[in-house]
Formats: structure tokens, C-alpha cells, sequence
């Protein structure tokens, strides 16, 4: 296939298998635990970076180990927590929990990688957290707290999780080609799934297989669509983009899911999106005499590229 050159439309183009990979693993959640699907998952994307290796005749480039670890632990823990989510709120709030990573990233970069923050950052910052706290609401985990609201906690821990990875696959991404991170990032995360799923580890039907199996090959298609879009765009502006993954993901649960859907859910997914678009979304300079070449390098110097 041949790939968008556009790093937006890359990750748009993720963003549609990520959707779909959280509506998958929603039909296993009453077959599976969390941490089993991860493994599943993690083992078919080391398995299948190991073919991709194998065709290109090469070795993975494990320059800059220290982001390639923060990548898998970080990039781990978030997955485990994503599926966590989705097991108990269903997949789409927990996809609009996951996916307000966005936010998070932008004040991680502003921390490690330097990029600046803003005042509509801030604002954007406190949509998306007054988002996540309807949805959260809405799954009734202040009404019944002892379960949902592990699912709702694992979600918001999700994004933060998913914004540190973000960030330290962007910094990676100067000098480590995508399928290189992508390897790194299932061994890890296959190393963290494993001895948690092994004590609760259940037998699969022949579907069931075919399931979890389809869980692992849509977020291997999406992760290298994703990793190697944010090689070709900031972090922000890449990250902004995966925002069109609660929305597939509340499609196909519309569709094809019995999972219920309140409007105070659909309101606060709606302020999560906002919020993330808002606070994370380059804005054109205000003085016009400013072109588009010298905003170009502005946004050089100000994103990750220029760390």
C-alpha cells in the first residue's frame, strides 16, 4: 500500500484502524482479561515487525535507548490501562479518555521537548479535563464506585500515560526510523502484559482467536501509520489529529455495540475533542507581515524537530 505523504493524513488514516481496534476489543471483554488482549496484542506487533525486518534484510536502529525505554513503558502502561477501560466503561468513553493524550503531550513537550505553551493550551486543558469528568460521570462511576470507577481512573491515567509516550516517540523519532520504535515498543509492552496476564490467562475459541488476533493486526497497521506520521509534523499538530479516533470508535460502538450512550457522555466526548483542537492546534500569527515561510520557522524552532 502506498502510504499518504502527509503526516496528518497518516495518522488520520491510524486514527480509522485505532477506532476500529477498540471496538474489537470491546466484543472480548467478557472472554478476556485486559492484560491477556494486551499481550495478544503485543506479541502479534513484535511478531510482525520481525517479518518486516526480515523482508527489508536489517536489523532495528536502537539509537537514543533512553527514549526508545520511555517509549515502551510509557507507551505500555498506557495500552494496558486503555484496555482496562475499555473492559469496563466500554470502547467509546474509554477511547475519549485515552485520546485526550493530545493535551497531555503538549505539556509534556512543553517540559522536555521545549515547545512553548500558550494560554489557549491552558483553556484547552481545562475542556478536555472538564470533558473527561462527564464522560466519567456518565458511566455511573460516582454512583457505583468500586467498579467503573477503576475503568474510569485507568482511562484518565491512559492519556497521561499515552502523552508521555507521545512525546518521547516524537524526540525518538529525530533519529530512529518508525518500525525501529514500533519494535522497541511491543517487546516492552509484551514484557510488562505477560506476568499479568498469565495468572488469569483463559482459553480462546477458534473466533475468539480470530478476534484477538484482529486486535493485534489493526493496532499494528495504525501504530506504524501513526509513528511514521509524527516524523513528518509536530507533535501537537499529529497528536490533534488522533482526536478522530473516539469519534470512529463512537460510530462503530453506535453501530454495531450494545453499550448504552447518554448525552451528558456525547457532550462530554464533544468538550474532550474541543478541548484538545483548542489547546493544541496552531494558530496563524497575528501580525500580518508575517508570512507563511517565517511561521514555518517559527513552528521549527518552537517543535520537536528543532530539539
Amino acid at each position: 500500500m502506498r502510504l499518504p505523504k502527509s503526516g496528518v493524513a497518516q495518522i488520520a488514516l491510524a486514527s480509522l484502524f485505532f477506532g476500529a481496534m477498540a471496538v474489537v476489543a470491546r466484543t472480548l471483554s467478557s472472554a478476556v482479561s485486559f492484560s491477556q488482549l494486551a499481550a495478544i496484542r503485543f506479541a502479534v506487533g513484535v511478531v510482525g515487525s520481525v517479518l518486516l525486518f526480515a523482508g527489508r534484510r536489517r536489523l532495528p536502529v536502537l539509537k537514543s535507548p533512553g527514549l526508545l525505554a520511555m517509549r515502551g513503558v510509557f507507551g505500555g502502561a498506557a495500552v494496558l490501562t486503555y484496555f482496562l477501560a475499555i473492559q469496563t466503561l466500554g470502547a467509546a468513553p474509554a477511547s475519549v479518555l485515552n485520546y485526550c493524550s493530545p493535551i497531555f503531550a503538549a505539556l509534556w513537550a512543553t517540559v522536555f521537548l521545549k515547545e512553548r505553551s500558550s494560554p489557549l493550551m491552558r483553556v484547552g486543558l481545562a475542556m478536555a479535563t472538564t470533558g473527561a469528568a462527564l464522560v466519567t460521570i456518565s458511566t455511573g462511576a460516582f454512583a457505583q464506585p468500586l467498579h467503573p470507577a477503576i475503568g474510569a481512573l485507568a482511562g484518565i491515567a491512559s492519556g497521561i500515560l499515552g502523552g508521555a509516550a507521545m512525546t518521547a516517540m516524537k524526540a525518538a523519532r529525530e533519529g530512529v526510523d518508525a518500525l525501529s520504535i514500533f519494535f522497541v515498543f511491543c517487546v516492552v509492552g509484551f514484557l510488562m502484559s505477560l506476568p499479568l496476564a498469565i495468572p488469569t490467562w483463559a482459553p480462546l475459541t477458534a473466533f475468539q482467536w480470530f478476534s484477538a488476533l484482529a486486535v493485534g493486526g489493526l493496532a499494528l497497521i495504525a501504530q506504524l501509520l501513526f509513528t511514521s506520521g509524527m516524523g513528518h509534523t509536530s507533535a501537537t499538530v499529529g497528536s490533534a489529529t488522533t482526536q478522530l479516533v473516539p469519534v470512529v470508535s463512537w460510530t462503530l460502538s453506535v453501530l454495531f455495540l450494545p453499550d448504552p450512550v447518554s448525552l451528558l457522555a456525547v457532550l462530554g466526548a464533544c468538550l474532550c475533542v474541543l478541548g484538545v483542537v483548542v489547546g493544541v492546534v496552531p494558530r496563524p500569527p497575528k501580525d500580518p507581515h508575517v508570512g507563511p515561510g517565517a511561521n514555518r520557522e517559527t513552528e521549527t524552532r518552537r517543535g520537536p524537530q528543532g530539539v
